[in-house]
């Protein structure tokens, strides 16, 4: 099956925020930051009679929850500045796929990659595309609009040839 990639922002942006939160799970330093430091908090409203503590508890749950949001806050951003840089505002061509018997084909102008079905590192179906993690760090995007018969047809390829993964 061959499949002409044209990304958009909002694929793309959709991508950044399951790579990083779900597959990579960079949420859990955050957290644990904001939780140590609320923990921390609560200890100084547990001795709101100790001069200073009150004001203390107040400065690290702010921090706790002030440098986290500020982080995510920045990661959103930047995912739409990335957007906005590489122009997939309306939509652009950005590479083509070739899903066959001995594996997946990459082709986007200036370079070719074949990477075989057995090495292909996982694949993940979501509502609006599909992303195929050749490795743990590299993945191709498949929107469902561009596969000819749509998602349906494009899960049934990637489980005859990833079972249990698609």
């Amino acid at each position: 099956m061959r499949i002409e990639v044209r990304l958009d922002g909002k694929i793309f942006v959709r991508f950044g925020l399951f790579d990083a939160f779900f597959h990579r799970k960079v949420w859990r330093r955050p957290a644990l930051f904001a939780a140590i430091l609320g923990i921390a908090a609560a200890f100084c409203f547990v001795l709101y009679q100790r001069r200073g503590a009150v004001l203390l508890g107040s400065v690290l749950l702010i921090v706790a929850t002030g440098l986290p949001a500020a982080y995510f806050l920045s990661f959103f951003l930047s995912l739409r500045v990335q957007a906005r840089a590489q122009g997939l505002g309306e939509g652009k061509y950005v590479y083509t796929l070739e899903l066959g018997g001995k594996g997946v084909g990459v082709d986007n102008g200036r370079e070719r990659a074949e990477y075989p079905w057995s090495e292909v590192y996982r694949v993940y179906c979501r509502p609006q595309a599909a992303y195929l993690y050749v490795t743990p760090q590299r993945a191709f995007l498949i929107p469902y609009r561009c596969v000819k018969g749509g998602g349906d047809k494009l899960r049934e390829l990637l489980g005859r040839f990833l079972p249990g993964q698609a």
